[in-house]
């Protein structure tokens, strides 16, 4: 069995179903790969690295990722911040607009609450946003923790997820991505995220830019272009399936990180893996709501082995 950390926030979701109705649920991008990973690969086992609070929201929230099949081993408690809130909004296309509350959220103290360093684990996977949420400090700690993985045999995965605005500055984006890959055997770059942060306009500038990074296997997310993988010195293109009626976007890079990983974990090759990604994504964006019902997840996509 192989065993997962994902390091993240998870946040409650409010997204309106019509006129002043609401629909209350718990979402966040690395929350969202880690129940996606889960579905794809059951036999996994998964721990989600967070700090929630000690309000009612957070008890719902360790119950949600028990169905879910999460471990919460490795959350822990804030008696003085609770979970940070978004509203979101989508529009005709599935695209959609965010209102974030989360500046004091407990997440944003998740390495100072941790109490050791003391774990282990097969992959550890983060983000853009798990890094950006914290101060310089617990920087530092997550990166020597990752370090310390590292020394262990644990594989490093990494999706830069650039929000412009949980950044200080784009100078300081800039650094720590930059060595958030550098630490990376795993790279979810995205064309997006790089043409934001880096200016880079093509595959050609963010491969050239990640080329002396040692990433073993860089997999770039480019849109209805297609997956780019670059492993070996060999580059590939593996399309994205076609969806005609697009409901929700929110999440889809997030599901297919988590297909891809769970495919390449299960021993499939990379492209195969991308395939797999793409269609757990193709999946998730045609219902609403981050997290789409188990139900319906499974009578699209059947569980790796």
């Amino acid at each position: 069995m192989k065993r997962l950390i994902i390091f993240g926030e998870c946040m409650v979701e409010l997204r309106t179903q019509h006129g002043d109705t609401m629909a209350k649920s718990f979402a966040g991008d690395t929350y969202n790969t880690a129940v996606y990973f889960k579905r794809c690969l059951p036999v996994s086992s998964i721990s989600y690295l967070t700090a929630i609070g000690a309000d009612f929201l957070s008890d719902e929230l360790i119950l949600t990722m028990g169905e879910h099949e999460i471990n919460t081993d490795l959350v822990f408690r804030s008696t003085e911040r609770n979970l940070g809130l978004y509203m979101i909004r989508n529009d005709n296309q599935g695209e959609r607009t965010f209102a974030y509350w989360r500046a004091q959220s407990a997440a944003t103290q998740t390495i100072n609450l941790m109490p050791d360093d003391n774990i282990s684990a097969d992959w550890f996977y983060f983000s853009g946003i798990s890094i950006a949420i914290l101060d310089n400090a617990q920087r530092e700690n997550l990166f020597s923790l990752i370090k310390k993985l590292k020394t262990q045999g644990c594989k490093i995965a990494f999706d830069p997820n650039y929000r412009t605005r949980l950044w200080e500055d784009e100078d300081i984006a800039q650094h720590w991505t930059t060595r958030a890959y550098q630490e990376s055997d795993l790279a979810f770059p995205g064309a997006d995220d790089h043409l934001m942060l880096f200016r880079h306009t093509c595959a050609d500038d963010i491969f050239a830019y990640l080329e002396d990074k040692n990433i073993t296997e860089v997999v770039m997310k480019n849109g209805a272009i297609g997956v780019h993988i670059l492993a070996q010195q060999e580059q590939c293109i593996v399309p994205v399936e076609h969806v005609s009626a697009v409901v929700d976007t929110t999440a889809a890079g997030d599901a297919f990180n988590a297909g891809f990983m769970a495919a390449r974990l299960s021993g499939k090759p990379a492209v195969e893996s991308a395939s797999f990604g793409a269609k757990v994504a193709a999946t998730v964006i045609t219902y609403p709501g981050a997290i789409i019902p188990s139900g319906i997840f499974s009578s699209h996509i059947t569980p790796l082995k």
